[in-house]
């Protein structure tokens, strides 16, 4: 609509101009032609006149005796003026040839009354095509936009599945809206089909996975009761237990991944500080030997907002993970502050060539000990899309990188 009435304001001005210059120029320039002509016939005459032919009338008068020309024109400096006297309108052209004075007056009260009537013709057709385009676009909306944008609401209602008895295709009329509606449908059908396919395929592969990891738990037990003290054994055996132990943390994981975000919480769940904690005590031997101070942080005013232990210890292992591999000395501290987690290292960066890409999978730098992310920061970007979270990475000062979790 906006767009409507700015072309036809702007038909509109160009009109009036067009009017204007076809009078300043066309006109003035024609009675000038027609003065010069008139001063160059009666020049020898040495006596006042008033010629009067059709609606131009042309006056020679001295320049101190300006009686013979009507009131209304009298006395004007030399140049182009337009008079307005009463009901008529006449262009005047006054030209100073000493002692003589040489005024052209042509009458224009018929022009200036069709100039009237052009803008009454701007003013209605401004009006008439605006009413028309208000028509047109308020048709347009209701018959395209309207349907569109109601198409649009009822995707937005129901981003998951897009199987909501709000939006139903039959409810479209058959046109293109109509074609859309139900190419929009079947492609949210797809992607929730496939989103469910996904969903079952790892809670029934996680769940199969159970009851082989308890046989082995069991192995495991057996052969810690018969080992013995035989040292070689012992370290066998604690490498078999820590994989178990692995396995079990990653299922336990897919199973919470498999689920929707909203049903993640269980009962065991745990605060920000808590999750801080146990990463701590879980990294802090490894740290000692590789000579690397780990510190937990919890600042006053943590939040007390509870999150699924097996997802937030998931993320948080795996940056302590990446931190240690990418540390050869120095600190490493877990600092929880508010709403989020973060961790902070001193070791050697991460590429800036490669900065924005480091939550993909398998992202390699050009250059640096760590030349290969892995696929630990991919998961752990996962988790956190699944789960609404946020992380980001930045620099650290002077060296090493910080990356910052929020809830």
């Amino acid at each position: 609509m906006a767009l409507i009435v700015s072309i036809t304001a702007l038909c509109g001005i160009c009109m009036v101009l067009l009017v204007f210059w076809f009078e300043r120029t066309l006109f003035y320039n024609h009675l000038v032609s027609d003065l010069e002509r008139y001063i160059e016939e009666y020049h020898s005459a040495q006596y006042a006149m008033s010629i009067p032919r059709g609606d131009i009338t042309f006056y020679k008068l001295p320049s101190t005796d300006h009686a013979l020309l009507p009131e209304a024109f009298r006395y004007y400096p030399e140049g182009n003026f337009e008079v307005l006297s009463g009901p008529g309108a006449h262009s005047l052209i006054v030209r100073n040839r000493a002692p003589w004075v040489y005024v052209l007056a042509q009458d224009q009260s018929e022009f200036e009354r069709l100039e009237l009537l052009a803008g009454a013709g701007v003013v209605f057709g401004f009006l008439l095509i605006n009413g028309l385009g208000y028509w047109l676009s308020r048709y347009i909306a209701s018959q395209v936009l309207l349907p569109v944008m109601s198409l649009a609401s009822a995707v937005k209602a129901d981003p998951g599945s897009g199987r909501s008895p709000g939006f139903n295709p039959d409810d479209y009329s058959k046109d293109e809206v109509g074609d859309l509606a139900q190419a929009v449908q079947g492609y949210a059908d797809q992607v929730a089909d496939l989103l469910e396919r996904e969903r079952q395929f790892t809670a029934d592969v996680s769940h199969e996975l159970r009851t082989p990891m308890m046989v082995i738990q069991a192995a495991s037990d057996v052969l810690s009761e018969s080992t013995g003290d035989n040292p070689a054994q012992q370290r066998v055996l604690s490498r078999i237990e820590r994989a178990i132990k692995d396995m079990q943390q990653q299922i336990a994981l897919y199973l919470q991944l498999a689920r929707d975000p909203g049903e993640s919480q269980s009962d065991d769940d745990c605060t920000l500080s808590e999750a801080a904690n146990a990463a701590k005590q879980l990294w802090k031997s490894r740290a000692d030997e590789q000579a690397i101070a780990l510190n937990c942080v919890c600042e006053p005013g943590a939040s007390d907002v509870r999150v699924s232990q097996v997802l937030i210890s998931a993320v948080l292992n795996n940056l302590l993970h990446n931190a240690l591999n990418h540390t050869q000395a120095g600190v490493i501290a877990i600092e929880v502050n508010g709403g989020s987690i973060a961790v902070r290292d001193t070791g050697s960066g991460i590429d800036p060539g490669v900065a924005a890409h480091i939550f993909e999978r398998g992202v390699r730098s050009p250059q640096g000990p760590g030349s290969r992310y892995g696929l630990g920061l991919s998961i752990s970007k996962r988790i956190c899309d699944h789960q609404g979270w946020t992380l980001n990475a930045q620099p650290n000062s002077p060296k090493g990188t910080i990356f910052t979790l929020t809830v």
